[in-house]
């Protein structure tokens, strides 16, 4: 078989058709020293994209970048692996009064504007070859990071004017909630209308009720469902190829997840406490994005070791999910394992071969 460009082995496998080989991709970390200067971050990741040659480019945006002009006040980042999702000194909305009087803002301005900036520059570059696919969190997810989360010493130090519980407070003051959630599932199709105006090909999709422990399988019908299900509903068509990131080492209810409309999804799949592929591949036609254990197959100081145990996995990993894969970590990898790329592009290749 002829080689295949980036974008066109994520399509081939888009619809279960042979592939020259399976796609591989890794994300991570993030960018945090240069995330917030459209010239730095772009050159930055072009080089990241350049190096390791994956077959998508899942931009790793700030993680707080969609809050910025709401107000949110973030400290600066001292360190690249300052987690900038940490960072929040103020949190935008820090009352029931700030649900009732949202407004949306300019996609095209601020921070959103520098966002779009971005990934205009992104897809300029890589046309046609490699699928760019920018961070969105949906609607609930948004809401999380304006109110901020509950307080834990040294991770988030911030209150959270809505208690431990959002959903428990979502359920007192309903009127409010779905207001909020109106207007920021709103915002959420303007920014991805913006992104997909300037050339992206889908999302790195961060939907909302992801921690069962938070949110009850009734709470996630009535508070969330209904809102990924409308943005992701307003970019069917447009978007080609979209993947849902359910975030956590513990998802207990993927069967929430896989009936909302993208092409791909990704989860720790690695994680003993979470489904595996062959187990969600028994709910779903998706294309499944797994097979990698980010936290421990790319260590050990034993190159062949490593490059046997990737290989291992990726075999697992086509043997649970069929043609419809796409072999990744389960969420963004380590600074210190990304000098281990160069050893799973080998494996991928001399698995094609």
């Amino acid at each position: 078989m002829e080689k295949m460009t980036h974008t066109q082995r994520v399509k081939a496998v888009l619809e279960g058709k042979p592939v020259d080989r399976y796609p591989f991709v890794a994300w991570g970390p993030h960018l945090n020293l240069e995330d917030k200067n459209v010239g730095d971050f772009t050159k930055a990741v072009i080089a990241y994209q350049n190096q390791h040659d994956f077959d998508i480019l899942k931009v790793m945006q700030n993680g707080l970048y969609a809050v910025e002009d709401f107000g949110q006040v973030i400290a600066e980042t001292e360190d690249s692996d300052d987690a900038c999702y940490k960072k929040t000194v103020v949190t935008a909305f820090k009352s029931l009064e700030d649900w009732k009087n949202v407004t949306k803002k300019d996609v095209h301005k601020g921070a959103y504007g520098r966002e779009v900036e971005s990934i205009k520059i992104l897809c300029d570059y890589y046309g046609d070859s490699v699928p760019v696919l920018p961070t969105i969190f949906g609607p609930q997810r948004l809401l999380g990071q304006l109110c901020g989360y509950p307080a834990i010493p040294g991770i988030y130090p911030i209150p959270c004017f809505v208690g431990s519980n959002l959903m428990e407070y979502a359920a007192q003051h309903e009127e409010e909630y779905f207001h909020v959630m109106d207007v920021l599932t709103e915002q959420v199709i303007d920014l991805m209308n913006a992104y997909l105006d300037v050339g992206a090909a889908g999302f790195f999709y961060c939907p909302g009720g992801d921690n069962p422990a938070f949110c009850t399988d009734a709470e996630y019908e009535k508070y969330v469902k209904p809102y990924d299900m409308r943005a992701l509903s307003a970019i069917e068509g447009r978007a080609w190829f979209t993947m849902l990131h359910i975030c956590g080492m513990s998802v207990a209810h993927m069967d929430r997840f896989v009936s909302l409309p993208a092409q791909a999804i990704n989860w720790e799949d690695q994680s003993l406490l979470n489904p595996s592929l062959a187990r969600v591949r028994e709910m779903t036609d998706k294309v499944l994005m797994g097979g990698i254990d980010r936290n421990r197959d790319f260590y050990g100081s034993n190159r062949e070791k490593v490059k046997a145990v990737l290989k291992e996995k990726t075999e697992e990993a086509i043997r649970q999910a069929g043609p419809k894969l796409i072999v990744s970590g389960g969420c963004e990898c380590n600074r210190e394992t990304t000098h281990r790329f160069v050893v799973w592009h080998e494996v991928m290749d001399e698995m094609a071969e």
